[in-house]
C-alpha cells in the first residue's frame, strides 16, 4: 500500500468500461484501485488490455500529482510548525519581558508563567493589549487580596480547565487591608483603669464591626 489518498476517474474511463461485460467490468475497477494504491500491476489480455493501454497514461499522471501533492502538503504542515514554534518563542519573550514590568514577586510571577504555559497548551494566545491587561488585573488583585489568594485561584482555574481566571470568586474572600486592621486592633492593649471612655468605645465599635 503506497502513500495515496486519491485520484482522478474520469468520464471516459466510465464510458470505456460500461461497454464490456459486468465480469470483466469488475475486472477493470478492481485492476484500476489496485494499481493507484497498490502498485499492482493488471494481468489482462484481450479487448480488457487494450482498454487499459488507453487509460494508464492519465492514471499514472494522477497518481504522480496525488504524491506530489501530499509531498507539498507535508512541507506546508512542517514549515506552518516551524513558523508556530518561533512565534511561540517569540511571544514567550516578550511575556517575560511584561511579566517583569507588572510583576517582580517570585512566587507569583513563577504562576504567571505558569499560567501562560497553561494557555499555550490550550492552543490560546494573549495580544499585547490583552495580556497587559491580564497582568494588571493580577497585579491589582494581589496587592488587595494577597499572593497567595490570588495563587491559589489561579491553581483552581486550571485545575478546573478554565478558559480564563474567574476573579469573582475572590469576592467573598477578605481583603488584605482589612485583615491588617484587624491584626491591628487585635493585638491593643487597654487598661480598664486608666482607659479613657473614648478608648473603650472606640474599641467597642471595633469589635463590633469585624
Amino acid at each position: 500500500m503506497n502513500e495515496i489518498n486519491s485520484f482522478t476517474f474520469y468520464k471516459n474511463y466510465y464510458e470505456l468500461l460500461d461497454n464490456l461485460p459486468k465480469k470483466d467490468k469488475l475486472t477493470m475497477l478492481e485492476s484500476i484501485v489496485d494499481y493507484v494504491f497498490k502498485d499492482i500491476e493488471p494481468k489482462l489480455n484481450g479487448l480488457n488490455l487494450a482498454i487499459w493501454k488507453n487509460i494508464v497514461m492519465p492514471i499514472d499522471k494522477s497518481k504522480h500529482k496525488s504524491n506530489n501533492a501530499k509531498k507539498i502538503n507535508q512541507k506546508e504542515i512542517k514549515l506552518k510548525s516551524n513558523e508556530n514554534q518561533i512565534e511561540i518563542k517569540k511571544k514567550s519573550n516578550e511575556g517575560a519581558k511584561y511579566i517583569s514590568t507588572f510583576i517582580d514577586r517570585g512566587l507569583l510571577r513563577g504562576k504567571v508563567e505558569e499560567w501562560l504555559k497553561y494557555k499555550s497548551e490550550r492552543k490560546e494566545y494573549y495580544k499585547e493589549t490583552g495580556f497587559k491587561t491580564l497582568l494588571k488585573q493580577i497585579n491589582t488583585y494581589a496587592q488587595e487580596y494577597g499572593d497567595d489568594v490570588v495563587i491559589n485561584l489561579i491553581d483552581e482555574c486550571m485545575a478546573s480547565n478554565y478558559k480564563g481566571i474567574i476573579w469573582d470568586r475572590l469576592k467573598n474572600k477578605p481583603k488584605r487591608q482589612n485583615l491588617e486592621s484587624k491584626a491591628d486592633w487585635q493585638n491593643v492593649e487597654i487598661d480598664e483603669n486608666t482607659a479613657t471612655a473614648d478608648e473603650i468605645r472606640e474599641l467597642e465599635e471595633r469589635i463590633r464591626g469585624r
